[in-house]
């Protein structure tokens, strides 16, 4: 049991930034903690939400992503345990993002491999809310043309992740309102921004990267700890 906790304790150890940064539960609706892309710092985001839904699924502007939240602490009929999040790309700037975000689980407790990676588009359609004071750019985004780009044995659907064609399904056309804000607080890391429709906030949701020449943009945003079959 004590070698257990201690690996565990190595894969969320980064979430100590979220006391310096006041990181969000990902209560609402888009992307733990971040993985490998970031500026050098971890600003790690916790959460446990989680759902068959997506981003604002019945649609509206902004939110987070239950959909691709883990259910640390929560009773599941799955035996296995692996980390579920939401990673992305695209070529971004103050107007103009086109790129995709992937949902996805990685086994053995977040040591293995991808075992679901389901990938949609982002596009651009409007203005982000207002607010975001430390963000470089805000954009109102929409998620479309969904793809599974790996399903070990079912495992997308039978998760707690719970992405089946439906719950897919419902996630094309919802939107979400992000920002970039680089070296948040003065730290050497930045990170993805969020805005959450049921606070009327932005809120720190993984870590980021930004290229101003390039205009290559990268995040990624571990929400902790899901269940998956069989």
């Amino acid at each position: 049991m004590q070698l257990k906790l201690t690996r565990q304790w190595t894969f969320v150890g980064v979430l100590g930034a979220c006391a310096t940064f006041a990181c969000s539960n990902r209560g609402g609706a888009a992307s733990g903690t971040g993985g490998a892309v970031g500026d050098g710092g971890a600003l790690a985001t916790g959460g446990t939400a989680v759902g068959s839904g997506g981003a604002s699924a019945t649609g509206g502007s902004g939110g987070a992503n239950p959909a691709s939240g883990g259910t640390a602490g929560a009773t599941s009929s799955y035996s296995n345990v692996g980390v579920c999040g939401d990673r992305g790309k695209a070529t971004a700037d103050a107007t103009s993002f086109d790129g995709y975000e992937e949902r996805y689980l990685i086994g053995e407790e977040g040591f293995g491999t991808d075992v679901c990676v389901v990938r949609f588009d982002l596009k651009r359609v409007g203005d982000a809310p207002a607010g975001c004071t430390v963000c470089t750019w805000t954009q109102l985004l929409e998620y479309g043309n969904p793809s599974v780009v790996t399903d070990t044995d079912g495992v997308c659907a039978q998760s707690d992740l719970a992405l089946d064609a439906p719950a897919i399904a419902k996630i094309v056309g919802s939107r979400v309102a992000i920002g970039f804000a680089k070296q948040l607080g003065g730290a050497h890391g930045s990170a993805r921004m969020t805005y959450m429709d049921a606070t009327g906030t932005w809120e720190v949701t993984g870590n980021a990267t930004w290229n101003e020449t390039t205009k290559a943009f990268t995040f990624d945003y571990r929400n902790g700890y899901c269940n998956y079959g069989p």
